[in-house]
């Protein structure tokens, strides 16, 4: 069954590019500003919990449509559990060298969903891989930032420089790029926010943002 999808991003978006390429894309104010039928709307907005909220909830005033949510940044489970009109969320902001991505759907039957979800981003050269417990927030993105923000305390101590970071992890722990390169790749006011809204969500220390970090960004 094709759908009728409608997609809203704006050009800070990775894949801003190729989602013009192949689908009608608004942004946010073109969004909020007029009423239309669609099957699904996909929101790859880049914003944190309650700025997504309020943003889906007017949203929802202007389509009756499913909305697919990018919660990169976001409380995934109380963003499922406060905006019915969410019925499905990916996490496509933080890059992948696989291009890979997770995604979750609110209800584990809808077919539908996942069926838009995943040939959306398979159109865009992602790949999407099936979440199916969407808690603080999806698995990468939080993993990741953990680390790079790890590795800048390790900056702050004096335990070793960058390059010897990104190597040793690279050749040590075989990972495909090191945590400054990583980090590099994402961008660092991402990690930021990320980590930000962590910590205020849960009160814990292992999210506390690495000053050097928050330096290293202001330079960007």
């Amino acid at each position: 069954m094709i759908h009728n999808v409608l997609v809203i991003a704006e050009d800070n978006h990775p894949s801003y590019k190729e989602i013009k390429m192949h689908y009608e894309v608004r942004g946010i104010e073109e969004a909020m500003a007029s009423f239309d039928i669609y099957d699904y709307v996909i929101d790859c907005s880049q914003l944190r919990t309650q700025k997504k909220y309020y943003f889906i909830k007017e949203l929802a005033r202007t389509t009756k449509a499913k909305i697919i949510s990018d919660l990169s940044l976001s409380w995934g489970e109380w963003i499922y559990n406060n905006c019915p009109y969410v019925q499905g969320a990916v996490s496509t902001f933080f890059y992948s060298p696989s291009k890979a991505f997770e995604y979750s759907v609110k209800d584990k039957t809808d077919q539908a969903t996942k069926s838009v979800i995943e040939n959306f981003y398979q159109h865009i050269g992602m790949t999407p891989v099936f979440h199916d417990n969407l808690k603080l927030a999806f698995h990468y993105p939080r993993v990741v930032s953990m680390i790079i923000n790890e590795a800048y305390f390790a900056i702050e101590e004096n335990l070793a420089s960058k390059d010897s970071i990104d190597l040793a992890m690279k050749h040590g722990v075989n990972y495909p790029l090191g945590p400054f390169e990583w980090g590099e790749k994402i961008g660092l006011s991402l990690i930021i926010e990320l980590l930000r809204e962590l910590r205020e969500v849960t009160g814990e220390d292992r999210y506390r943002i690495s000053h050097q970090l928050k330096l290293e960004a202001i330079k960007l």
